[in-house]
């Protein structure tokens, strides 16, 4: 941006006169001024939103996790189910 400004000078014509210097200074300060809000809203903005979105996941998926939990387990491989090998070998020992 800086750099911008500069070549832009480098290239105008010379004026010797500063009339209306000061206004151009104060108007193109205000713009950028203006620009600085704009970006930061949106900024601020999307952050917003994204907390929301995290938050709102992080909630559903507790939600969907405590109502799926498994009690017990049916798999034949489980410990202590009836044709599992270790109850099969050893026998329940609960």
């Amino acid at each position: 941006m800086l750099e911008d400004d500069l070549d832009r000078l480098a290239r105008a014509p010379l004026d010797r006169s500063l009339t209306g210097l000061e206004s151009a200074i104060w108007r193109d300060v205000e713009a950028r001024t203006a620009e600085r809000r704009t970006y930061a809203g949106a900024f601020a903005a999307q952050i917003a939103i994204l907390a929301i979105g995290t938050v709102s996941s992080l909630a559903f998926g507790h939600q969907w996790a405590a109502s799926h939990e498994v009690h017990g387990s049916a798999s034949a491989l489980a410990p202590y189910t009836r044709l599992a090998a270790s109850t099969l070998l050893v026998g329940d020992a609960r």
